[in-house]
């Protein structure tokens, strides 16, 4: 019995999915500190966390410190749905190659 109408049928799911994904950003979102030395201290102390967008452009990492809270978290929101995007052209990949195989006429 072919897998083909299920592969099809998977295949379409995941175009769905990706097509519904507007709004995504490659990069990350980080969280810096500071290491700061106090006068009389020989301990440094750690200050932070500093929300930090970071992304390559032009080869070069691009850094971008975040002060609104509602900022961070689109951000972060964007960052991860352009991770989702590409586990699901993976998987696309991998559906694709499958119908090549299975329909071989």
């Amino acid at each position: 019995m072919s897998r083909l109408p299920k592969l099809r049928q998977t295949r379409a799911e995941l175009l769905r999915h990706i097509g519904s994904l507007e709004k995504m950003r490659r990069g990350s979102v980080v969280h810096q500190f500071h290491k700061i030395r106090r006068p009389g201290s020989q301990t440094p102390v750690f200050s932070g966390p500093y929300p930090l967008f970071t992304c390559k452009k032009n080869a070069r990492t691009v850094a971008r410190r975040l002060r609104d809270p509602e900022e961070v978290r689109r951000l972060e929101e964007q960052v991860e749905n352009h991770h989702v995007f590409r586990r699901l052209c993976s998987q696309l990949v991998e559906v694709s190659e499958a119908i090549c195989d299975e329909d071989r006429d």
